[in-house]
């Protein structure tokens, strides 16, 4: 099978809080990379709908905003993967994605 992503992925559990019009939740991620995240749910929106993010760190730091797109959707028929949905990144400024990338070899 041929890899189609544009960055490596990390998995990196963050919490997580996921907003749209008719909906809130937390959750926490599976992994993340520069272009998006995959976010482990049972709520499972349409693709291609629009989605804030709210990414929260321990001691206090402040929480990372931003907003993203439903890239694709796992209900179930990739049994080696949680259910889910991964988020492009829409508007992610390079101070966000460095503090959400810190931890990792990038």
């Amino acid at each position: 099978m041929t890899e189609l992503r544009r960055h490596r992925r990390y998995l990196h559990r963050l919490q997580v809080l996921c907003k749209n019009s008719q909906l809130s939740f937390d959750s926490v991620t599976r992994d993340i990379c520069q272009g998006g995240v995959f976010i482990i749910t049972s709520h499972l929106l349409p693709p291609d709908s629009a989605i804030d993010l709210e990414f929260t760190f321990g001691g206090g730091e402040p929480a990372i905003h931003c907003r993203g797109r439903i890239a694709w959707i796992n209900a179930g028929q990739l049994e080696t993967f949680p259910p889910g949905f991964g988020v492009e990144f829409l508007e992610a400024d390079q101070q966000m994605m460095g503090r959400l990338l810190e931890d990792l070899e990038i």
